[in-house]
């Protein structure tokens, strides 16, 4: 009976993959690091931590699959449709659709808009049709979230009739995680709070600001090269710089890409790795590089808050969530230090102590909630497929 679900999540640095039933049956996460390969196998409610190689990580779905076979959880001819995060800048994409051959000819031609996400979607479909044995495929839009976001934030400074011919607005991403995030935050304290922004930090970083629930603007942009800096992306940098480096800097348009999109960011700023863990390992160390990436990295991060706070008229509750804003107390610290004028207050053990779960980490006089939500994306999306 095919009534399970297979919802794949592929990042710029790393895959997961869940097979659900009525709850996760299985799962993989793999992580590009400096080093190689991080990898966990989800089996119920255990999660167990292994070796996985370039390979295991290539051909991810076929290891996911054959953990299911191993543990007799579930056959191929089990699965129902399965579902993949989108990550591509256009209103086409701004709705879930079929995966079919005139899918994917509009994903390539926006290939070089997104070259981090859209490229790894476009080979993993390509893999999955190896194995599938012609299971519907279905794209999950990334960016469907911030569909109705208001006029305003939306457009650009460009013409009307330049934006409209070539689709040049501010599309947002992380949208799936935002969803998630949004009916966590409702379980954890009986409402969604009026005025709340959400950090979404990892190697690709979105900040959202949220009313009553709904997006009114969001730091990622066009493409998810906007915002703040990221693992290897610039963020947001003055138009004028990018020209330059093309008129003045021998750079082409497909070597700016790669410099914009993968040596720039906290990589770019450290000279050395994109990954926060080790840069805060250094930054112990006494490396000044890599402190200094950190703060550049906090201080936009702080930035957008005080410019959404400001957007939503005071602010009720302040969200970390993804790797990142989840794993480290030491950046949410970085990001909420001195913050008291917003009626933010951190306590310091509440926030050390909160890792990889959800939960308060503000101090009782704190004005502002500051919640921890592990963001739950994958159960999201087979809520969208389904």
């Amino acid at each position: 009976m095919k009534d399970k679900y297979l919802v794949i999540n592929i990042g710029s640095a790393s895959k997961k993959y869940g097979l659900f039933g009525e709850t996760e049956l299985c799962g993989v996460h793999m992580e590009k690091t400096s080093d190689g390969y991080l990898g966990a196998v989800i089996v119920g409610e255990e999660r167990q931590e292994v070796v996985i190689t370039a390979e295991d990580y290539d051909n991810a779905g076929a290891y996911l699959m054959r953990l299911a076979g191993e543990k007799n959880l579930a056959q191929i001819s089990d699965i129902a449709k399965i579902g993949i995060r989108i990550v591509a800048p256009g209103k086409f994409f701004q709705e879930d659709k079929t995966i079919n051959d005139s899918y994917v000819a509009a994903l390539t031609a926006d290939r070089e808009m997104a070259p981090l996400h859209i490229g790894p979607i476009l080979e993993e479909i390509e893999k999955i049709k190896n194995w599938a044995n012609g299971i519907p495929l279905w794209g999950i839009s990334d960016s469907a979230f911030y569909k109705d976001m208001p006029a305003e934030a939306k457009l650009y400074g460009l013409s009307k009739e330049l934006a409209a011919e070539y689709g040049i607005y501010r599309y947002g991403y992380h949208g799936i995680s935002m969803s998630s995030v949004l009916d966590i935050i409702q379980k954890m304290q009986g409402n969604v709070p009026d005025r709340m922004i959400i950090c979404h930090l990892g190697s690709g970083s979105t900040i959202t600001a949220l009313k009553n629930g709904k997006p009114i603007d969001t730091s990622m942009g066009f493409t998810p090269l906007e915002g703040v800096p990221m693992g290897s992306r610039v963020g947001n940098i003055d138009a004028a710089a990018v020209l330059y480096l093309l008129k003045k800097g021998g750079f082409d348009a497909s070597t700016l890409e790669t410099v914009l999109y993968r040596k720039s960011g906290l990589l770019g700023l450290s000279g050395k790795t994109q990954f926060v863990k080790e840069l805060i390992d250094l930054e112990k160390a006494g490396d000044a590089s890599a402190g200094e990436a950190l703060a550049v990295f906090a201080r936009s991060v702080r930035k957008f808050i005080g410019a959404y706070t400001a957007l939503l008229g005071g602010l009720d509750c302040l969200v970390f969530t993804a790797t990142i804003g989840e794993r480290s107390d030491y950046m949410r610290a970085k990001i909420c230090a001195d913050f008291e004028y917003l009626g933010v207050v951190l306590d310091d053990t509440k926030n050390t102590a909160t890792i990889s779960t959800n939960g308060f980490i503000q101090s009782d006089n704190s004005q502002t909630k500051i919640a921890v939500v592990v963001t739950e994306e994958m159960a999201e999306m087979v809520k969208r497929c389904a």
